[in-house]
């Protein structure tokens, strides 16, 4: 219980989701990038090996500028066969992503995926995988705000 307090403390728009749970106990071995490209064994992230996160290992795609702009991140779900859509609603053959961006920068700080039942999950950096209602659940200091919505055929 102790966690789930930290978390909404962190997240304010989750007090008000009763969709929001924690649905694992904490990894480093992945993180929120990852996570939304349904991985949980490797980092996924800009930078080359000075990123490589506990015993998991980095992962980025050939071919994509090695920047945490939202535009590089685009991309590499681009060559995941995602493609920018315009809205988070629930499509059953699609899977969905939201990225986030820092407020007032293009900076992605984070990523979300939609699930099966509608819902959204989330991986909270090294730590927990949560569920939430919609993208926008999240958003503030942390991970600001949603900047793209993506989707790719249903794995």
């Amino acid at each position: 219980m102790g966690e789930e307090i930290k978390i909404l403390e962190a997240f304010p728009g989750l007090q008000k989701d009763p969709d929001f749970k924690i649905t694992s106990q904490d990894d480093p071995d992945y993180n929120c990038i990852a996570w939304a490209c349904h991985y949980n064994n490797r980092w996924m992230w800009p930078g080359g090996i000075e990123k490589k996160i506990a015993d998991g290992f980095h992962y980025w795609p050939d071919g994509v500028d090695d920047t945490t702009e939202v535009s590089a991140f685009i991309s590499a779900f681009e060559k995941k066969g995602y493609m920018v859509c315009d809205n988070a609603d629930f499509e059953s053959d699609y899977t969905k992503i939201a990225l986030y961006v820092k407020r007032g920068t293009t900076e992605c700080t984070h990523a979300s995926r939609q699930l099966r039942n509608g819902k959204w999950t989330s991986k909270l950096g090294q730590s927990y995988d949560i569920q939430h209602g919609t993208p926008y659940s999240i958003e503030g200091d942390i991970y600001g705000e949603v900047s793209c919505i993506m989707k790719g055929e249903f794995k």
